[in-house]
């Protein structure tokens, strides 16, 4: 192959490299000499700036997190709670029995006997005549 040959496809390796990375054309002779061509070693081509990013992201991530993410946290467990606990025990899943009929027989057992009276208490509103 001769040098004419050559030519277009560096050119084009080159233009699809300032593209790659903005208006700025890639160092050739440090790619040529990577092993990996599209490989970078750091974001910044330099480390002063680098180590500040760096430096900066690492701050984030220790500071605590702020009062309205936490806000949020609590709103979205709270959200995610009231969903499952109707999914699991109000969400109809047709006449056949599931996964889910055993606590759903406990639960509304447990409901009925908070809001129904009890023999007991029945008889005791009958003689007060309170109840007919």
């Amino acid at each position: 192959m001769d040098k004419t040959s050559q030519e277009p496809s560096q050119s084009m390796t080159q233009a699809h490299a300032q593209t790659a990375t903005g208006s700025r054309p890639l160092n050739t002779s440090n790619n040529a000499a990577r092993s990996r061509p599209l490989h970078r070693n750091g974001l910044f081509d330099d480390a002063r700036l680098e180590e500040t990013f760096r430096r900066r992201v690492e701050r984030l991530v220790q500071r605590p997190p702020s009062k309205m993410s936490r806000r949020l946290q609590a709103i979205n467990y709270a959200l995610m709670f009231g969903v499952g606990t109707y999914m699991v025990l109000y969400q109809d899943y047709g006449d056949r029995p599931h996964c889910f009929t055993g606590l759903r027989r406990w639960y509304f057992g447990k409901v009925n006997s908070l809001w129904t009276l009890s023999s007991e208490e029945e008889k005791e509103l009958r003689e007060r005549g309170q109840l007919r």
